[in-house]
């Protein structure tokens, strides 16, 4: 039973490679379904402060390429009070063999091709792990991905590290994530056009799906 004062209380840690020992970058680790979470750094170390209301709910650990872990927040406190090493072992998924053409592939740049104040988003105050995203609707299937494109209208960071993920949807929602690759990229411009050639990852999708730019390291601010 559940006996500790539960106040706001933090759990701190690293995440490792079961098998290598290796600390693994850029882990996800949040309360499911609540909008709370951290990101695991370069080194695999973490910090999540956890509220007294999400101690019967459930944090899930997950990172591509590797099993998830879930825990109830008061028993993974426990854990990390007693051992501040948790550890994720690697996801073997087998792959058919894909060959893939462009010929007949309609070609898509994600984000805005445009200086529009139509939409706009930003992270100067956003938690790590914190996602911006927007559904993309498929008008010709396969599309393949060819770019990222967006306009910086300000970066107070000396740089800032962002993942780039795909997910289908459900209920017209984010659901599973589709592409098995951490794409990670860094901007360090304080201002203007930034694109990121996505043609090495041969992104090719057949149906509506969502992309969000997740925060995942920043630096210091001016």
């Amino acid at each position: 039973m559940y006996h500790s004062v539960f106040g706001q209380n933090s759990a701190d840690g690293v995440i490792k490679n079961a098998e290598t020992k290796e600390p693994i970058p850029y882990v996800n680790i949040g309360i499911l379904n609540k909008d709370k979470g951290t990101v695991s750094d370069k080194n695999g170390n973490f910090k999540l402060e956890i509220l007294k209301e999400f101690k019967n709910d459930t944090i899930r650990i997950s990172s591509i390429g590797y099993e998830s872990k879930s825990f109830i927040a008061h028993e993974f406190l426990s854990k990390m009070k007693l051992h501040t090493t948790l550890e994720l072992l690697p996801d073997i998924i087998e792959l058919n063999e894909v060959v893939i053409s462009s010929k007949g592939l309609k070609e898509k740049v994600l984000g805005n091709k445009t200086k529009s104040e139509m939409m706009r988003g930003g992270f100067r105050n956003a938690p790590l792990g914190h996602e911006l995203g927007l559904k993309i609707k498929i008008k010709k299937s396969p599309t393949y991905i060819e770019k990222f494109h967006t306009n910086i209208t300000s970066n107070t960071s000396e740089s800032v590290k962002f993942r780039l993920n795909f997910y289908n949807l459900k209920n017209e929602l984010p659901f599973q994530r589709i592409i098995n690759e951490n794409i990670i990229f860094e901007i360090d411009i304080s201002k203007g056009e930034f694109t990121l050639d996505l043609s090495k990852y041969n992104i090719v999708i057949k149906e509506d799906f969502y992309f969000t730019v997740e925060l995942i390291e920043k630096q210091k601010q001016d």
